[in-house]
């Protein structure tokens, strides 16, 4: 048997092997792509962003779509057409797209996590402006862009010998597959460039990490029934407005200072609400007008009360959002790190649904690309509002065109 046919007959053995995983990621896949589709339309073309909050958000899902059409392809090809890969420069873009997809991904969930720590943690000190953001998504891009770059020098189809068996015969046969070292520069250069990488990995890890600890343990500060009250009286006494789960100084300069609330729980008030909107006569007293004027006094307090805790609420929500984004961030490509490492480490031969595992742990960053857009739908009540009426008024054009 010639040794292409050996090949081909390898190659499918080994796609055989990794079915459950090509499903899996195939569905991972379609799960990213619509998720991200979705996030891009919603944020490009309805809803708008006076604040900067969500400014990172579209951005991020476009890098995301990236990352998961380019990973879940090269997986796909790996998966399928391992011992026959259709080219080595098809290998080289893969490679290329998936580092920078990823890198530029992780910088920017960097980036998000800086913001936050400002915004909750230092309301009141310098914050990430439009000018700013912008430079950070430049800088991020060319940062990306540089250490991506070589692997459309270093990767490609890389020669290695297998052991192919035939009935009772078994052969060593000589096969190629895509990989980020095409075995032409050697231990010198590859093992620094490769340690670089995972350290750089390790320490926006590390760093994304420390920025939102303090962010979360304010987050928790706001929510805990038992360390709210002191929380807010610790915060808000004497009319101070050192608020810092409010995260945006516009809207403190929305609320009066003397109005700001000492508590965060809005007093009620005392008298029926049709009471302050009384006739006022000559015989009225003085004791009814303070009355009235107390009573019109409390409501004007409830109402910014309200309207000052549906904003921190929002707030809230929007910081745990980006909390549970940094989670699964940390968590996937931490997973991938230490399942590459362990590969450079040990080289394991594994079959079956070893290999599925092995296969899955490697490559579960592809979830840091698919995640975000259900995390948004979950929590942030702006974008689901939006993508509910999107919905429905598709289904209202819908029916109406039937009949």
């Amino acid at each position: 048997m010639a040794s292409t046919d050996a090949n081909i007959l390898l190659s499918d053995q080994h796609s055989k092997q990794l079915l459950p995983n090509t499903v899996l990621e195939l569905i991972f896949g379609a799960f990213g792509v619509s998720g991200n589709s979705i996030v891009l339309l919603m944020y490009t073309r309805f809803i708008t962003d006076k604040s900067g909050t969500r400014y990172f958000i579209p951005i991020l899902a476009l890098v995301d779509l990236t990352g998961c059409v380019s990973s879940v392809t090269s997986f796909y090809l790996d998966n399928t057409m391992g011992y026959v890969y259709p080219s080595a420069n098809l290998c080289k873009i893969m490679m290329f797209l998936i580092i920078i997809s990823g890198g530029f991904s992780a910088h920017l969930i960097f980036a998000i996590a800086l913001q936050r720590y400002l915004l909750i943690c230092r309301p009141f000190g310098q914050q990430m402006t439009q000018a700013y953001r912008r430079i950070a998504v430049l800088a991020i891009f060319l940062f990306s862009l540089g250490y991506a770059a070589p692997f459309l020098k270093f990767a490609g189809l890389r020669e290695t010998s297998k052991l192919y068996t035939e009935g009772n015969d078994t052969r060593e046969i000589s096969v190629s597959f895509c990989y980020f070292d095409d075995g032409s520069y050697g231990s010198p250069v590859m093992v620094p460039y490769f340690a670089a990488l995972l350290l750089l990995s390790f320490i926006n890890i590390i760093v994304t990490s420390g920025l939102y600890i303090p962010v979360t343990r304010t987050i928790y500060r706001t929510l805990s029934p038992f360390n709210r009250a002191a929380y807010w009286t610790n915060h808000l006494k004497n009319g101070e407005t050192t608020v810092t789960s409010l995260d945006d100084q516009n809207t403190l300069s929305e609320i009066p200072r003397q109005d700001l609330p000492v508590m965060q729980s809005c007093p009620e008030p005392q008298i029926s609400s049709s009471s302050s909107f009384e006739r006022v006569t000559p015989e009225t007293s003085q004791e009814d007008l303070t009355k009235t004027t107390n009573c019109s006094d409390s409501q004007n307090t409830v109402t910014i009360c309200q309207e000052s805790n549906r904003k921190q609420q929002t707030r809230r929500k929007l910081s745990i959002m980006f909390l549970l984004i940094i989670i699964v961030y940390v968590l996937s490509y931490l997973t991938s790190l230490v399942t590459q490492i362990y590969t450079f480490a040990t080289e394991p031969n594994l079959t079956g649904y070893r290999l599925n595992i092995y296969a899955l742990f490697l490559r579960i960053n592809l979830l840091n690309h698919i995640a975000n857009p259900y995390i948004y739908w979950f929590y942030d009540v702006k974008f689901r509002g939006e993508l509910n009426k999107l919905c429905c008024r598709s289904l209202r054009e819908n029916s109406s065109n039937i009949k």
